[in-house]
């Protein structure tokens, strides 16, 4: 095999288990999302080292802070309870409505929110879920085509071709035994080349479906875990008579990195099988 298609092989394979890796490290990760708590309150020009920062996943979620102050030792201090949660099931799950929990204020609860919120949020985790599915399946289907590859019988040019003294010298039953024998090993390499490219469709097809899932549940994320996302900073202050501040809630790694690199080297990865294993031709209709 030529160096430039063991190059191939394995920057396709390298990529497929980057994707398939950090597809899951999203999945698994609660840090979506992260909202920082201070004391004092004040307007943040002396916030520098938060008293606890909450974090937020599809799957995942914090208490509201319990921030505590003693007046005698001059002393804040917070305390977070965080869960993860079932990713189905009426009032299971890390976001539900008001009518499931009975909890209010709402934003005062662990996982009440409103519906704007929590159609978000489950967005991004059932559309997180079906990316590392088929992510996932593109790494298994990847290892098949390059076994195949690998392992299949292919053409070289070492194959064995008849001189034309040797031709003369063959009885015409020879001849017609051999051309036999050549044409079953033709049909046979020919019915592996056409089930392989079919694997190379449906590993591309994987591959785009799950990076396309992915950058999707991403953007719904942004939407339900930061820029919806309870409680804000104006309620986190008002529940503490002023005295503690929060942030707004951010993106965190798992939001930004992990779930970016996954659907990127999906691509990069069904781009370079596309442009290097052969597909099937489909006659028009």
């Amino acid at each position: 095999m030529r160096p430039r298609s063991l190059l191939v092989l394995g920057t396709t394979l390298a990529l497929s288990i980057v994707s398939t890796t950090f597809v899951l490290l999203a999945l698994t990760s609660k840090r979506w999302s992260a909202q920082k708590y201070y004391y004092p309150s004040g307007d943040g020009f002396d916030w520098k080292s938060p008293l606890c920062t909450a974090h937020r996943s599809p799957f995942y979620r914090c208490d509201p802070p319990a921030l505590n102050y003693s007046a005698n030792i001059d002393k804040a201090s917070c305390n977070l309870t965080c869960n993860f949660y079932k990713p189905y099931g009426r009032n299971a799950t890390s976001c539900r409505l008001l009518n499931e929990t009975g909890d209010y204020p709402a934003w005062g609860s662990t996982v009440t929110a409103g519906a704007q919120e929590c159609q978000d949020v489950h967005y991004s985790g059932n559309l997180q879920i079906a990316a590392s599915v088929f992510i996932t399946l593109g790494l298994l289907l990847c290892l098949v085509v390059l076994a195949g590859t690998l392992l299949g019988p292919t053409r070289t040019s070492e194959d064995p071709v008849q001189a034309p003294d040797d031709q003369s010298s063959k009885t015409p039953t020879a001849v017609a035994t051999g051309s036999h024998h050549h044409h079953q090993q033709n049909a046979h390499r020919g019915r592996r080349s056409t089930v392989l490219s079919y694997m190379v469709t449906a590993l591309m097809g994987s591959l785009y479906i799950g990076a396309v899932l992915q950058f999707v549940a991403q953007f719904f994320a942004v939407l339900g875990l930061t820029l919806t996302a309870t409680p804000t900073p104006n309620q986190v202050s008002n529940n503490h008579d002023n005295l503690f501040g929060a942030k707004p809630w951010i993106m965190d790694i798992a939001l930004t990195r992990y779930a970016t690199v996954a659907w990127t080297t999906a691509i990069a990865c069904a781009m370079i099988v596309g442009a290097n294993y052969r597909t099937p031709r489909f006659e028009r209709l």
